[in-house]
């Protein structure tokens, strides 16, 4: 949805921000263990890359994540947090 006229989106993309301090992004990615992990688990098997800043956590369900351990994430120097299930 875009914005507004004369509203600022305030959010820096990815993009801009890894390309102006030439640093990879550290990306939190909370995947369920039968849809997303499995997914990631048969790419990695195929032999497909992704950056090594992406950390992968397997979770029985992203549907009962805490929001609180989305926030922590963040608190503990992520830039990203990607809920897949």
């Amino acid at each position: 949805m875009p914005l507004p006229k004369g509203a600022a989106s305030s959010a820096p993309t990815g993009k801009k921000v890894a390309a102006v301090n030439n640093t990879q992004l550290n990306i939190i990615a909370y995947c369920c263990e039968h849809c997303a992990y499995a997914a990631a688990d048969l790419a990695g098997g195929l032999r497909m890359q992704y950056p090594p800043a992406i950390k992968v956590v397997q979770l029985p369900c992203t549907g009962r994540i805490d929001a609180l351990a989305v926030l922590r994430a963040f608190e503990d120097g992520a830039d990203g947090v990607m809920l897949a299930g």
